[in-house]
């Protein structure tokens, strides 16, 4: 029976990630604006490269992506398109609703896409 432990090798290990949301409101005319963002909480997950096939397809879905933040099981709160995983500096900006390889619940897969540009 499988217990849910995996071998991870050098480097694979999980690491802290903030959940950032950005905070949106309207303006006066209609326009919503981001003025700033919020923590909505930690996770601990790999970082992984995105494979070509999968930044080919991503591509061609015009959602760009670099990267995969994978995560044991799902976390306690709920990560939308637009919310951003952020670590040590670095930002990955989720692209789309999670990935539950199998429906068993054992990973989750949130396909991101690095932004230096954006601070």
């Amino acid at each position: 029976m499988f217990s849910g432990n995996v071998m991870l090798r050098s480097g694979q290990e999980l690491r802290a990630f903030s959940v950032l949301r950005p905070d949106k409101r309207e303006t006066e005319r209609g326009r919503i604006t981001t003025n700033g963002y919020t923590e909505i909480g930690r996770v601990r997950a790999i970082l992984a490269q995105a494979r070509p096939e999968e930044i080919q397809r991503w591509r061609q879905l015009t959602h760009p992506i670099t990267h995969k933040v994978i995560t044991r099981q799902k976390p306690d709160f709920e990560v939308r398109p637009g919310d951003i995983f952020e670590r040590d500096g670095r930002r990955f900006y989720n692209q789309a609703l999670p990935y539950n390889p199998g429906d068993i619940g054992h990973w989750t897969i949130f396909y991101c896409e690095e932004r230096t540009d954006v601070v």
